[in-house]
Formats: structure tokens, sequence, C-alpha cells
């Protein structure tokens, strides 16, 4: 059962590629560099348990690639990552949240 429809398929369709980009061609392997919309956007698609779901179209290794720096991701201290300097602190604090739950 889909638990998080999204009724537009072409909206979908390009917020899947957005999310998939990001981990892949669009990599910077350093938040504070990346695009803060797009940030958010993985933070929330991790925490909504829809981010495998967004790479399962991917090949093996494209697959593990994305999935291994997603998960580096949101896995870094938010206490840490809020504190550096140009972080967006509120965004650090949701995933904090989201990692408590």
């Amino acid at each position: 059962m889909t638990t998080h429809p999204v009724p537009n398929t072409t909206e979908k369709q390009r917020l899947v590629k957005k999310l998939q980009d990001s981990v892949l061609e669009q990599w910077v392997n350093d938040p504070q560099r990346m695009d803060k919309r797009t940030l958010a956007l993985l933070v929330l698609a991790h925490s909504s348990d829809v981010l495998e779901n967004v790479c399962s179209s991917l090949t093996d290794d494209k697959y593990d690639m994305a999935m291994n720096r997603a998960k580096d991701l949101v896995e870094l201290d938010p206490e840490v990552e809020g504190t550096k300097h140009s972080a967006t602190e509120m965004l650090w604090a949701v995933l904090a949240a989201f990692n408590k739950s």
C-alpha cells in the first residue's frame, strides 16, 4: 500500500529524478555546500522511509552508491553540523528530532 501518495505523476517523477541526481551526479560530499532545499528533501525522504523506493529503479552499483551517500549524510551529527558556518540550523534540528524517534 502506498503510504505517501503523490497523485501528480509528473511531479512525482521530477522529485524522484531530483533525489536520484542529488546523491549521484550532483553529489558534493559536503552538506554545507549542498542546495538547502535539496538537503531538506533528502532528509525528509529518508525520514519518511521513501528514499529506498526512490533509488529502487537504479542499477545495483548506482543504488549502492546512492544509498551509501544518503546514509552517510543522515548519520552525520546534527549537533555538530548545525553549528558549522553557513549551516541551516533548523534543518539539522529537524534531522535530530527525526533521529530520536
